[in-house]
C-alpha cells in the first residue's frame, strides 16, 4: 500500500513540474493582453465650399495619444508626404518667397494635414491683416506651425484649440487685398514665423526681396503637393 500510494503521488506530481516549463516564454503573452490604440471615436464630414464663404470648422475629439506626444523641435521637409495643398480650392498668382510665401488671388485654404490651430487673430497682429497657425499632429512635419496671414478671413468657428483634418477648410482669401496673403511654417510664438525665430529674417530682408530658408522649404513643400512655388525675388 505504501508503494502504490508513493507511485500515485508521483504520477500525480509529475504534471504539475512539466506544465511552468510548457509556458516558459510565453507567461507574459497568455496573461496579458497587447494594448489597443485609442482611436477618435466622432468622425469629420467632408465640409462643402459654399460661394462667398467659408464651411464652418467641423470639430472632433482628438486622440489622447496625439495630444500627450510631447513637442518636438520642428525641423520642416519639403518632400512629398500624404498631406494636401492647401490651394487647392483657391486660384492664386505665385510671388516671392520671403519668410513664406506670398500669393494674390481668391478661393479657400485648407489645413495641409490633421492639425490643432493654436492662434486667430484679425487685428493687433503685427501684420498687414490676419494671422491665423496651426500644429501640424501627424506626417513627416508632425510638431510643425503652419500660418496663414495678411488678406484672409478665418473660417466661421475656427478656434484656438479646435482639431482639424487634412483639407478643412482654415481661411477665404480676401480678393483684391493690397498685400495678397502670405503662408509658409510658423514658430508657435505668437505670430512669429519660424523664420524670425531662426533670425533668417532682418529689418533689411523686406526691401532686399530677401528669401529665407523656411521660405524656401515651404515653397518646395507647396510644390511637392502640387501647388504654385513662390518666386525668389532677391
Amino acid at each position: 500500500m505504501l508503494v502504490a500510494g508513493a507511485g500515485a503521488m508521483f504520477a500525480v506530481a509529475l504534471p504539475l513540474t512539466v506544465l511552468p516549463s510548457a509556458f516558459a516564454g510565453r507567461g507574459v503573452q497568455a496573461s496579458v493582453a497587447a494594448p489597443q490604440a485609442h482611436a477618435a471615436s466622432a468622425s469629420v464630414q467632408s465640409a462643402s465650399l459654399p460661394t462667398g464663404g467659408v464651411a464652418p470648422v467641423a470639430r472632433r475629439i482628438a486622440s489622447p495619444a496625439i495630444d500627450a506626444r510631447p513637442a518636438r523641435a520642428c525641423q520642416p521637409a519639403s518632400g512629398p508626404s500624404d498631406y494636401v495643398n492647401p490651394l487647392a480650392h483657391a486660384r492664386v498668382t505665385p510671388e516671392r518667397i520671403d519668410q513664406g510665401v506670398d500669393y494674390a488671388g481668391s478661393g479657400i485654404l485648407t489645413a495641409i494635414g490633421t492639425a490643432t490651430v493654436t492662434h486667430v487673430a484679425t487685428d493687433g497682429t503685427g501684420w498687414p491683416g490676419s494671422f491665423i497657425e496651426y500644429r501640424l499632429l501627424e506626417g513627416p512635419d508632425a510638431g510643425c506651425y503652419v500660418f496663414y496671414a495678411e488678406g484672409v478671413t478665418p473660417a466661421a468657428g475656427l478656434r484656438v484649440g479646435d482639431t482639424v483634418p487634412a483639407g478643412q477648410p482654415i481661411a477665404r482669401i480676401i480678393s483684391g487685398w493690397e498685400t495678397g496673403i502670405e503662408i509658409g511654417w510658423g514658430a508657435g510664438r505668437d505670430t512669429m514665423t519660424y523664420a524670425a525665430k531662426l533670425h533668417q529674417w532682418s529689418a533689411n530682408s523686406d526691401a532686399d526681396n530677401a528669401p529665407t530658408r523656411a521660405g524656401k522649404s515651404f515653397s518646395a513643400l507647396i510644390a511637392s503637393l502640387g501647388g504654385p512655388p513662390g518666386k525668389v525675388e532677391g
